[in-house]
């Protein structure tokens, strides 16, 4: 079990790095979301259901791929952000990947706000942080990792996988 508990916390932990990979670069390097699809099989024969659920996460995985791909073809969305949004979905069951697109969603309108009012009352040459200047400067790129890392850690800790690890 203890196994397990390692595998929620690298999850949480790989989303964190996401969010500030993405702050830092507007990119999510592959191997983050690699790593969430290795954390969660390494977390399944600890937490195994039986072959409905697991073909329950592995049905979500597969939506948010598609749906990633789809907005990402459309150019809604980055690629490193719809691969990271498609492994974190396979950690979900469905009722799961509704908190997750409520969380994401609220987290991604905060986001959008603020990059906003950042963009239009921040003049950009006051800014010393190269991060900071390049998130406030690009005006047709968020980086919406932020908001997958928030949706997906308050997801996590309502989830079913989580209440399977930790009992509750």
């Amino acid at each position: 079990m203890i196994i397990a508990i390692i595998s929620l916390f690298a999850f949480s932990i790989l989303m964190i790095f996401a969010a500030l990979k993405d702050a830092a670069t507007m990119t999510i390097p592959n191997w983050i979301s690699l790593a969430i699809i290795a954390a969660y099989f390494v977390a399944l024969p600890f937490t195994w259901q039986g072959g409905a659920v697991f073909l329950e996460h592995l049905s979500v995985g597969l939506v948010f791929f598609l749906a990633g791909f789809a907005m990402f073809a459309f150019g809604w969305l980055g690629g490193g952000d719809a691969k990271l949004m498609a492994a974190t979905a396979l950690w979900w069951t469905w009722p799961d990947a509704l908190n997750y697109i409520f969380y994401t969603a609220l987290a991604g309108g905060a986001l959008g706000l603020f990059l906003l009012a950042g963009r239009q009352y921040i003049p950009v040459k006051v800014l010393t942080s190269p991060w900071a200047y390049k998130m406030l400067k690009d005006e047709k790129k968020m980086p919406y990792g932020i908001a997958l890392a928030i949706g997906g850690v308050l997801t996590l800790i309502q989830s079913d996988i989580y209440r399977t690890v930790l009992g509750g």
